[in-house]
């Protein structure tokens, strides 16, 4: 029986290598094919212009084809970091997951989360609403350890909850049972 780690790493190489067909193509074509390839992307969700041009140069795109498909995306608003940053925040909240997880991210983007709308939304709402969240998370997911404690404040800190949050909500938590 084959590793499945090795299956896996060659049908990965293999699917990059079939869609980058670009041998014997002009350097027009080759800019056109990059510039499908994050339009394809995009459709499907949100990217960044970093896991953009990581994924163009997977796929074996050259340096000067991935620099003017990705400033052709970002000039057409195909791509747009800042859009990619709101959707990435709001999507980790509705996720019951705290925001330290996402800041790195953000701030490789060359953007500070303080700018964002979807920040300060979450901001507005309250750390009681954030408490809030980490509660039902940990309603729908209760510790199965001995020490409960623990556990909980173990499981909201690797979500990405602030310690304070993590305390609050264990504390509640440990209240209810």
């Amino acid at each position: 029986m084959r590793p499945r780690t090795a299956l896996a790493q060659s049908s990965k190489t293999m699917a990059f290598s079939r869609r980058a067909k670009i041998d014997g193509l002009s350097p027009e074509e080759v800019e056109r094919a990059a510039f499908d390839k994050i339009a394809a992307s995009a459709a499907v969700c949100e990217q960044s212009t970093l896991k953009m041009r990581a994924k163009l140069e997977a796929a074996g795109f050259p340096a000067a084809s991935v620099d003017a498909a990705i400033e052709k995306a970002c000039r057409l608003g195909v791509i747009d970091d800042r859009r990619y940053a709101e959707c990435l925040v709001r999507s980790t909240i509705a996720s019951h997951k705290g925001l330290r997880i996402v800041e790195r991210e953000i701030s490789s983007l060359g953007l500070g989360i303080d700018e964002l709308d979807a920040y300060q939304e979450y901001l507005d709402a309250g750390q009681d609403e954030v408490v809030a969240s980490a509660l039902e998370y940990l309603e729908r997911h209760p510790p199965r350890s001995k020490n409960a404690y623990a556990s909980c404040q173990r499981k909201l800190v690797s979500r990405g909850y602030d310690y304070d949050v993590a305390t609050q909500a264990t504390k509640l938590f440990m209240q209810e049972c």
